[in-house]
């Protein structure tokens, strides 16, 4: 099965239902909200994984008794979810202008994602699988968001993975739904709702951590929140950012529980920051793919020198990265007691990914950034 086809031809056929006057407007929605060059780039080449629109599909592998056509339609409702939470956030972030085709168009997709929905799973009363609570949960988080960023002020990694998880809250409902069409447990659903905040988490960090200078001029960034929480923590401030417990998501790894202050791969961190009193993280926890990859170093506005320096040496991108790690080693094995096996290699290749990328942070702030600048930068050049 080809998923990124399918995701297109899914799209591509809700599109043609709507009014004629909307067509344009559908076909290049990914152009329109920022997050494609040019408005022939289909959905599936919109992300940088296969994962962030086509999770039905590829948890699939692990219920071979259900329909072809209840996991396309669980496919077409997880794909217009996703795609109507980009544009619902790009207008409440004013990134792009609400005009009344947009607005249609994403009504639209909101009311063809819930009709799926529902024959994916017709008659099942389950929270964790109604849109609007997901929409409502993703609304209020993005608004706390953007008032802690705006802020100034910082704020612990618990808070960062409380609003990361549900600000992803549409990422659930259609995979869960499918569980239930194919019979699952409560017990093997929550193993399959852990599993998604995991990668979800997992996919947030990484993007945060890639694009923290572009959020930042764009309002605030998690990874200068984070570095300034963790600098007040080194001069002996109170903590005034861990609000939110969450521990217990995760999948029992407990180095952050005993407190140590080690890089990834074991070497000490720079300075006096202790991290450990961050809590433990959720190992199992939002995406947020960027379509702009950060500029380099050199290129940086002289205004985000001093707060590049800051997270530099605070090392949050190391522990962001690590994290990232963390995310998806727990999403492997929890792919792996599923038995989505196409899932827990996906997992696998990124915690390798991560690792080595922690590993290089931690010997050499800002190696992430400066990589992925020179990635982006040959994409452009040599493409």
């Amino acid at each position: 099965m080809d998923e990124a086809l399918w995701v297109d031809e899914l799209y591509k056929a809700f599109w043609r239902t709507l009014p004629g006057m909307l067509h344009a407007e559908a076909q290049g929605l990914a152009h329109t909200l920022g997050l494609a060059p040019s408005r022939d780039v289909p959905w599936s080449a919109v992300f940088r994984n296969e994962f962030t629109l086509a999770a039905p599909a590829l948890l699939a592998e692990a219920m071979p008794g259900v329909r072809g056509a209840t996991v396309q339609d669980a496919l077409l409702a997880h794909v217009l979810a996703v795609i109507e939470a980009f544009g619902t956030d790009r207008i409440h972030d004013a990134q792009v202008r609400p005009t009344w085709q947009l607005e249609a168009v994403l009504a639209h997709a909101r009311r063809a994602r819930d009709e799926a929905l529902r024959r994916v799973a017709p008659g099942v009363d389950d929270p964790a699988i109604d849109f609007a609570r997901a929409d409502e949960a993703t609304l209020l988080a993005i608004g706390a968001e953007r008032a802690l960023l705006a802020s100034g002020e910082p704020a612990g990694f618990s808070r960062y993975y409380a609003l990361s998880l549900a600000k992803q809250s549409v990422g659930f409902p259609a995979s869960i739904a499918l569980a239930h069409a194919a019979g699952w447990t409560a017990a093997q659903r929550e193993v399959l709702s852990r599993m998604l905040s995991s990668v979800w988490l997992g996919l947030q960090l990484h993007d945060d951590v890639m694009d923290w200078q572009d959020d930042y001029q764009r309002g605030g960034a998690w990874a200068v929140v984070l570095a300034s929480e963790l600098r007040s923590r080194a001069h002996g401030e109170p903590d005034v950012g861990d609000v939110d417990d969450v521990r217990g998501v995760g999948d029992g790894d407990d180095d952050a529980a005993r407190g140590q202050s080690r890089a990834p791969g074991g070497a000490h961190r720079r300075g006096a920051v202790a991290y450990g009193p961050l809590g433990t993280p959720p190992w199992g926890i939002a995406a947020t793919p960027k379509a702009q990859g950060e500029p380099p170093a050199s290129s940086a506005p002289s205004s985000l020198i001093p707060v590049r320096r800051m997270v530099l040496d605070a090392g949050v991108l190391g522990v962001m990265l690590d994290g990232e790690r963390r995310c998806f080693r727990a999403a492997r094995r929890r792919a792996d007691v599923l038995g989505a096996r196409r899932v827990a290699a996906w997992a696998e290749g990124r915690e390798v990914q991560a690792q080595e990328l922690a590993r290089c942070e931690a010997e050499s702030p800002g190696f992430a950034n400066r990589a992925h600048a020179l990635k982006s930068w040959a994409k452009a050049v040599l493409a």
